[in-house]
């Protein structure tokens, strides 16, 4: 049991706590810090393979048509963009060694290392940049997402063969966030034809072969341009396979039955006891950024249209509960976007509305709302969603309105959202390297996904959505973000829930591993690209 900020003993703790068990988190990683035998006490040694045990895997190979999710993917490490990623999920060189952006934030241009190859043996060299640039913004060969990073690309000129630039319809300070290799991989140009296949990029690992969702296999790169701090060429490792166990249960056996010699997450119930009980016997890694789950409220239509009723809604919905219950204590409540780890976590946003269930029941009645039906939509993959839309609906439920939960699989999901035809939706959303990222397609009241999802029109929103974009001081950026967040918080488009954060775990031969802030296994002097095998 435990007790709520009023002191009393939680009634949800009690109810629900059954429902928690056994979930499974889909969109989280970690971060931790490495282990003692990886701090000066051997050197790194070359070879071997590292079984990685994976929640998802990609849909398919091409990297500009599919999303090679940076967590839980193990193709994502074959890709590199213009930029790469630090421990802070911070962009920091890549393929480019340096940039420059204009006083106005209208170009940027990259100074490419020389002797960057692709894994055919092909120079990554402006001409190549300009070429995907150009196939990622082309609809008929790209993700959305992919596409949504480089909205406000206009143009791309190769200056000379080491110097690409790019110019923006209109200024940006995210631009730099959106060109690493999440999701702005290169591929080599001469190698489209066979994406669909064989991809060939410019990560630390090349591609050997894919079994979707069973068996990924990758060959270490002997030509990856980026080296440890002795000057070695990095990865050390010969070789990645990826083994897709989709169940949470699944990859804790795999690593206990020696099937793996690293699992990217655990569940929640499992994470609170596993680093203390298998201290002698496993590493774990804490990855506490990975993304934030929210409430999502259709404002076009249905009963979420009146700002009253989301009002009620947001009293009715004690958060210590669903951090206890559902993510079994781990992680914090959210009163915004980013979370107290991230360096884009801002303060002084003003909080959404208070647990007061005699609040939210008040309100009901000033709206002769008591009894309002609401359907309440999750996705089917991601049982910490599911398992937060129960204990809303028993919530809501006490308050006055009649609650039903629909499920749906993520295509029907985006579906019923497109069509307008949801009340309110359990859902996340995963790391943003650029505030930008996140307010620009959420609660820009031009953004189709804004209007898809909500249908938030806030002229003020839009206009520090818009400043903050065109400023390139990081505090103050911070300052309009946290201004932001203080209107979403009173308006209630969405309402923030909780932090995500996940458990990684791995066996003792493992050395030299780190994942970054927001749960990505490779990264710039960390991840994959470090470890080895004792």
């Amino acid at each position: 049991m435990y007790k709520d900020m009023r002191g009393r003993e939680s009634e949800w703790s009690r109810r629900t706590l059954l429902t928690a068990s056994g979930g499974a988190l889909a969109a989280a990683a970690g971060f931790g810090l490495p282990p003692a035998s990886a701090v000066g006490q051997q050197p790194p040694k070359r070879g071997g393979t590292l079984r990685f045990a994976t929640r998802s895997d990609a849909t398919g190979l091409d990297p500009h048509r599919n999303l090679m999710y940076l967590v839980s993917n193990c193709l994502a490490a074959t890709t590199m963009g213009l930029l790469d990623l630090n421990l802070q999920s911070e962009p920091v060189p890549g393929v480019a060694s340096a940039w420059e952006a204009s006083p106005d934030l209208m170009t940027y241009t990259f100074s490419l290392r020389p002797g960057v190859l692709f894994h055919n043996g092909r120079e990554v060299d402006a001409a190549a940049v300009k070429w995907n640039l150009a196939r990622m913004r082309d609809p008929q060969t790209s993700h959305p997402l992919t596409r949504s990073a480089l909205q406000r690309l206009q143009d791309v000129e190769v200056v000379d063969k080491y110097t690409v630039r790019c110019r923006l319809r209109e200024p940006s300070a995210a631009f730099p966030a959106n060109v690493v290799y999440y999701p702005c991989a290169l591929i080599a140009p001469d190698s489209a034809e066979q994406a669909d296949v064989h991809p060939v990029g410019c990560g630390p690992f090349k591609f050997v072969s894919w079994d979707r969702n069973n068996l990924t296999e990758l060959a270490r790169f002997e030509h990856y341009f980026e080296t440890d701090a002795e000057g070695n060429s990095l990865p050390y490792l010969d070789g990645l396979v990826g083994k897709v166990k989709k169940e949470d249960r699944g990859r804790l056996t795999s690593l206990r039955a020696g099937e793996a010699d690293l699992i990217d997450s655990m569940a929640y119930v499992d994470a609170t006891v596993f680093a203390k009980k298998y201290a002698t016997m496993y590493q774990t890694w804490d990855v506490p950024n990975l993304g934030t789950s929210y409430l999502l409220f259709n404002l076009d239509r249905g009963p979420f249209a009146d700002k009253r009723l989301r009002q009620a809604a947001a009293h009715a919905i004690e958060r210590e509960a669903i951090q206890q219950v559902v993510f079994s204590g781990r992680g914090t409540m959210a009163t915004g976007f980013y979370g107290p780890d991230s360096p884009w976590h801002a303060s002084g946003i003003q909080p959404s509305p208070a647990y007061d269930p005699d609040k939210a029941k008040f309100l009901l009645q000033q709206a002769q709302a008591v009894g309002t039906e609401v359907v309440l939509q999750t996705q089917e993959a991601y049982p910490y969603t599911q398992q937060t839309a129960d204990l809303l609906q028993a919530m809501w439920s006490e308050v006055g309105f009649k609650v039903q939960i629909h499920t749906y699989s993520a295509p029907v999901l985006r579906q019923k959202r497109r069509d307008r035809d949801f009340h309110a939706e359990s859902t996340a959303a995963s790391y943003r390297f650029d505030p930008d990222g996140w307010f620009s397609q959420q609660f820009l009241s031009t953004a189709p996904s804004a209007q898809q999802n909500t249908g938030f029109r806030h002229d003020r929103a839009d206009s520090l959505i818009a400043m903050a974009r065109r400023t390139a001081d990081k505090q103050r950026r911070l300052e309009l973000y946290a201004e932001i967040e203080s209107i979403v918080n009173a308006e209630l488009p969405l309402l923030y829930l909780h932090h995500i954060t996940l458990l990684e775990a791995g066996t003792m031969r493992i050395q030299g591993y780190q994942p970054s802030l927001s749960g990505a296994f490779s990264s710039r002097a960390a991840g994959i690209r470090t470890t080895w095998l004792s």
